[in-house]
């Protein structure tokens, strides 16, 4: 498959702009099972740019398979999601540069504090390339808007 940009729409990109957390899947290197964690993101309108460790799982996951997929539910509206396939590319981050910039999107502008990494921590960007994306209508949009007529009962 190739790498397209193009398969992110509009609607798509409503969501990527108000959600700062998506589910990012791998398979785990050694036996082959999804392994799914929560990541912040962001877009740049070409690829999605995650910042971790390599020292994570995710990052020795894709060292082995680089395959992996996004899914960023809507903050405003839980019904409507964008599921994002694709091949990644690692590329370090020694001036953890993205994370700096990961940081500030879902801090509100606050720099991250120092120390938050071991002195001897390796930062790498992952650029996962949309190569599928699924964003179905769900229950045929009766529900649209979710957040604004529906609101959670107290018990």
């Amino acid at each position: 498959m190739s790498n397209d940009a193009s398969l992110i729409k509009p609607h798509h990109e409503r969501i990527l702009a108000t959600t700062v957390i998506g589910c990012f899947s791998t398979l785990r290197h050694n036996d082959q099972k999804i392994s799914t964690n929560p990541v912040s993101f962001l877009w740049n309108g070409a690829e999605f740019e995650i910042s971790t460790l390599k020292g994570r799982m995710k990052y020795k996951n894709l060292v082995a398979n680089p395959q992996a997929t996004l899914c960023v539910v809507s903050g405003k509206d839980p019904m409507h999601y964008v599921e994002v396939r694709g091949t990644v590319q690692i590329v370090d981050d020694p001036a953890r540069e993205l994370f700096t910039a990961h940081f500030r999107k879902v801090s509100g502008g606050i720099e991250p504090p120092e120390g938050m990494d071991a002195p001897d921590a390796e930062r790498v960007m992952l650029l996962l390339a949309p190569e599928r994306v699924s964003s179905p209508v769900m229950y045929e949009s009766q529900f649209d808007d979710f957040s604004e007529k529906f609101t959670p009962t107290k018990s």
